[in-house]
């Protein structure tokens, strides 16, 4: 049994939440529509403004926050031995997105309104990671990075492109704030090698947060969201929200439970609840995102992601158990975006008649896949264009187990993780490192 599935109380919780998702009499198990979707930088919308900065207003998750704005990005580890994760609970907003031809994925989570002490495990940066940053505004924590080949490279380089735009991103060879980076010197004593017993290197490292807060001198660029508190109420009814990324050992298979008691969508990794393994907290999220886009490799390198997170595209929206298709759109220009000029700018979310998407107030997540990218749904009648599948096998009730240790806090003469070894015939592993 996974060691996701160690808490009795949140587990026996979560799953009965999920059986608490309604059943209709006419169920569709059916494969959302993606023949001839296809992302683009020309822009075909009317985008909308910024959105004002209301006070007292989280502008992630429209909840009610006091604070300095000061958000943090995080690269988790989104392998099956790298869970459950640390600190994952309070992020505001979650990304996952495929970094290996395979389908294997990482995260990225932003953590403003609450930040933990420690979260993790911690793992390597990719150029759409780093747009993400730059869309935030955020300080960036990941260890290691990705750099192909030593020359200024600016489609997989994360460092050439982060020069790109900040030519003091590296000083004196290194990542400066708001880069924090656990390979180098600068910020290595941040970061530490978690032995709780279940989670090995390379997917053990943790960052100590509260030392990355104190780093901000100022607060970051706001990029509000719109809000509501009911969320949709049109829509088709859909239940459960599959992603198969990978199904092959290791797999990367995403599920979401519409849970109509809490309003909320219960996350699963591989059939398991997503928990939180710093307080066993079990994950919902009000708002679920499939952003469509072009994912390619770049020189047709399984190991080398390009996303375009700039532009134009489909997305697939999920409120109160409601689906409706929209539009992403990320742009410095009303005609055609550029790459570069974009990054500052906010990805705006539009529904299915071009409005700007109200997000349901409470925490987001975010998953990116490319454009054909089969998303299968239960729904409680047919969608068009949507193809057939066959009926699930339910999803299984995970034993309980011991109850796991708490998480240590780390000495102060803690040992300064060592660089991950490249390991080239695992397909999640990282293959190269700056510094």
């Amino acid at each position: 049994m996974h060691h996701m599935a160690k808490w009795l109380v949140a587990v026996l919780l979560v799953s009965l939440l999920g059986c608490a998702a309604a059943v209709a009499e006419d169920t569709y198990y059916l494969e959302l529509p993606s023949k001839g979707i296809t992302s683009s930088m020309k822009i075909t919308v009317d985008v909308p403004g910024e959105n004002p900065v209301m006070n007292g207003i989280n502008p992630l998750t429209g909840e009610t926050w006091y604070g300095n704005y000061y958000p943090i990005l995080v690269n988790i580890d989104a392998h099956p031995d790298a869970l459950p994760h640390w600190g994952i609970a309070s992020a505001d907003i979650v990304y996952e997105m495929p970094i290996q031809k395979d389908g294997s994925t990482r995260s990225a989570a932003i953590f403003m309104s609450s930040v933990p002490n420690f979260v993790g495990p911690v793992r390597s940066a990719r150029v759409p990671m780093a747009s993400l940053r730059e869309m935030w505004d955020s300080a960036w924590v990941f260890y290691g990075w990705q750099n192909a080949d030593k020359k200024n490279d600016l489609v997989v380089d994360v460092d050439n492109w982060a020069l790109h735009l900040h030519e003091d991103a590296r000083q004196k060879g290194r990542w400066v704030f708001p880069f924090v980076e656990g390979i180098e010197k600068n910020y290595s004593s941040y970061f530490h090698r978690e032995s709780d017993g279940e989670h090995v290197a390379p997917h053990n490292v943790q960052i100590d947060l509260q030392q990355v807060l104190a780093l901000f001198t100022k607060e970051s660029t706001k990029h509000p969201f719109k809000f509501t508190e009911t969320g949709l109420d049109r829509g088709v009814d859909v239940s459960r929200i599959t992603i198969n990324y990978k199904t092959t050992d290791p797999a990367y298979i995403t599920e979401y439970v519409y849970n109509e008691n809490s309003g909320l969508y219960d996350r699963y990794r591989n059939g398991e609840p997503y928990i939180d393994g710093s307080t066993g907290v079990a994950t919902s999220y009000a708002n679920v995102i499939v952003i469509r886009t072009s994912v390619t490799w770049y020189n047709n390198n399984a190991s080398r992601p390009v996303i375009q997170l700039v532009g134009q595209g489909t997305c697939e929206i999920f409120q109160n158990g409601k689906y409706i298709r929209g539009t992403w759109v990320r742009t410095n220009n009303a005609k055609t975006a550029d790459e570069f000029g974009a990054q500052a700018y906010r990805m705006v979310f539009l529904d299915e008649n071009g409005e700007e998407l109200e997000m349901k107030v409470g925490k987001t997540f975010i998953q990116i896949v490319d454009n054909e990218q089969p998303v299968i749904v239960t729904a409680g009648e047919k969608i068009e264009g949507a193809k057939a599948q066959a009926t699930p096998k339910p999803t299984a009730t995970p034993k309980p187990t011991r109850t796991p240790k708490a998480t240590r806090t780390p000495k102060a003469n803690a040992e300064t993780p060592a660089p991950v070894e490249q390991v080239e015939d695992e397909g999640d592993e990282d293959f190269t490192f700056g510094g």
